[in-house]
């Protein structure tokens, strides 16, 4: 028995070594076993040709399948053991590897051409198998004629490959039998049996039959290809066959889900919802109820499946149950997100209902939160939007300040931009802020960058602060007399603003700020009151013509800027120049 594995092996790495036989053959230079033909040889120094070697081995592949056939046989007399059927089946692997030698050797072509067995199919592959095999094969009408066209190429082309391999494998065998009965006829039963084999394997590898199929698959392309039918025909009478057979099925089903959701979804209202028997916090009657929401809908979806299985329809609930697994395969990576979704629907996230929201840069009143957020800033025109929830995902709400401001201005309000505009707010909406300059002109900026400006409201209320100067020589008084003097003055010019009741100007304040170095200067503040917003640069010129004025009928002198430039040299000397500068004015506000 070891003898025969070794044997065994050693004849199977001079098949897949095929390319160095000559060398491999060399090793046989003990005394073999031979044919007949083998001893008749009276020159034994001449080196045995390739064809000798290639029967050599053939005849000992023979000898071999021959001594395992005959173990075989011996086994299968003795009771059924588990031993004896775990030798039976060795045997019978060898048998078959030893077969598979003689053919590949004796045809000269390799295994793969030989020997080519469908795959194996896992069993999840078979089962997906079965489950689109409804659906495959009710779309099949659309590509019947491709598919046949390509499947009759494909087969023309392998029964090609087939017929070269058989013809090739056929000349091959028949150069064995010829060269065998040149020499003399078989002596022995082992030699009988070998020559057997290969006339057997002649007969099988027979081509004729091989271009029979040839023929006729070449014949019914060229038929198939005659009779072509247009795609657009063929999708249309395959999607009229379908909504014939199923579309019943079909309108059962969609039915089946709607009546269900609708009668459960009504019921939630007396089982979690606002007219139920029992009292829930707020918190917990949403989580209740989107529970219950989840559960409706996992039931209808089974309801429908249920109702396709019992009317037999498989090419429906194939197609169903393939949906719910593209949705639920696409939705693995939003999973946690949709987690975050959940816990702010259930008002257990970083946002909640009835706090303070900053979104795009405005503030908001969380109104509810559900599957959508209600969100409104009663500052803004159409302040109301509705957002899916899971916009409000990284958001943060916290609690409503009392009396907080929803937005800097209201439709009306005058306001003074960052960058010196001066206008009325005549329309302020999530998007747009519209500014109305005097004289009709209007400005247009976007919500974000109207709040990037910092815009100061002056509809409220406003101050001016003035800074006004004086000449030196009113050192003595502009402590004490000179803010006397001008309040009482800015008074009785200002009159028509100072009225009892409901005044423009509400505060009045005039002091001496500091002395510099051109002039002795006075602040001068000013309250107004909002509704003055509108001419709030008229106001400012009225005021400082009151102050010229005061000065004048006071002989009081606005000095102008004095530099003083000292010379140097022998003999030094002081130049004291007067100069206006347009930059700096004897008083600004």
């Amino acid at each position: 028995m070891p003898q025969i594995h070794c044997l065994h092996s050693f004849l199977l790495s001079c098949f897949l070594r095929y390319f160095l036989l000559i060398v491999v053959v060399s090793l046989f230079t003990l005394p073999l076993p031979s044919p007949a033909w083998a001893q008749n040889s009276n020159t034994p120094s001449t080196e045995p040709s390739a064809q000798e070697n290639v029967q050599k081995m053939l005849f000992l592949l023979s000898k071999q399948i021959t001594q395992v056939q005959a173990r075989l046989k011996a086994l299968n007399d003795m009771p059924a053991t588990p031993s004896v059927n775990k030798k039976r089946e060795d045997l019978l692997s060898q048998i078959d590897g030893l077969q598979r030698n003689f053919e590949s050797l004796a045809t000269q072509l390799s295994a793969d051409q030989l020997f080519e067995g469908d795959p194996k199919k896992s069993d999840w592959s078979q089962k997906l198998e079965s489950l689109i095999m409804p659906l495959l094969e009710a779309t099949s009408d659309l590509t019947e004629k491709p598919r046949r066209i390509e499947n009759l190429k494909t087969r023309i082309d392998l029964l090609g490959t087939q017929l070269r391999n058989y013809e090739e494998g056929r000349k091959n065998i028949e150069a064995l039998l010829t060269a065998a009965r040149e020499n003399r006829p078989p002596l022995n039963e082992q030699e009988e049996q070998f020559l057997t084999r290969l006339e057997n394997l002649k007969d099988k590898y027979n081509p004729e039959l091989i271009r029979l199929k040839l023929l006729e698959a070449r014949r019914a392309l060229k038929k198939e290809m005659a009779n072509s039918e247009p795609f657009i025909d063929t999708a249309t009478r395959s999607i009229k066959n379908f909504f014939k057979h199923r579309g019943l099925n079909l309108l059962i089903s969609i039915s089946i889900f709607i009546a269900i959701w609708y009668l459960l979804i009504k019921l939630r209202l007396y089982i979690v919802g606002d007219k139920s028997l029992f009292s829930f916090e707020p918190w917990m009657q949403k989580v209740l109820m989107t529970a219950y929401t989840g559960l409706v809908l996992v039931l209808c979806v089974v309801s429908s499946l249920v109702s396709l299985y019992l009317l037999n329809d498989w090419l429906l609930l194939s197609v169903v149950i393939l949906f719910l697994l593209a949705v639920a395969w696409a939705s693995r990576q939003f999973i946690p997100r949709l987690f975050q979704e959940m816990r702010l629907a259930l008002n257990l996230g970083t946002v909640k209902e009835n706090e303070r929201l900053i979104w795009k840069g405005v503030p908001w009143y969380v109104e509810g939160i559900g599957l959508q957020a209600a969100l409104k800033n009663p500052s803004l025109e159409g302040g109301s939007v509705l957002l899916p929830v899971g916009e409000l995902v990284g958001q943060h709400s916290r609690p409503v300040v009392e009396d907080e401001p929803w937005f800097p201005t209201e439709v009306g309000d005058w306001v003074i931009l960052a960058d010196g505009t001066y206008g009325r707010v005549q329309h302020q909406t999530m998007e747009q802020v519209v500014l109305e300059l005097k004289g009709g002109t209007e400005h247009f900026y976007t919500t974000m960058d109207f709040l990037s400006k910092t815009p100061k409201n002056i509809s409220h209320g406003f101050r001016y602060d003035i800074v006004f100067g004086l000449d030196y020589e009113t050192q003595p008084r502009v402590c004490d007399e000179i803010p006397e003097l001008f309040e009482k003055g800015l008074r009785e010019n200002l009159k028509n603003h100072f009225q009892e009741g409901e005044p423009d100007f509400t505060h009045l304040e005039i002091t001496f700020d500091e002395a510099g170095s051109s002039s002795l200067n006075l602040r001068i503040v000013v309250h107004v009151d909002g509704r003055c917003a509108e001419w709030y640069d008229e106001l400012k010129r009225e005021i400082q013509a009151a102050l010229v004025r005061i000065c004048n009928e006071n002989q009081l002198r606005i000095p102008f800027t004095q530099l003083t430039v000292t010379l140097a040299g022998d003999n030094k000397q002081s130049m004291q120049t007067t100069s206006a500068r347009k930059d700096d004015p004897p008083s600004r506000v």
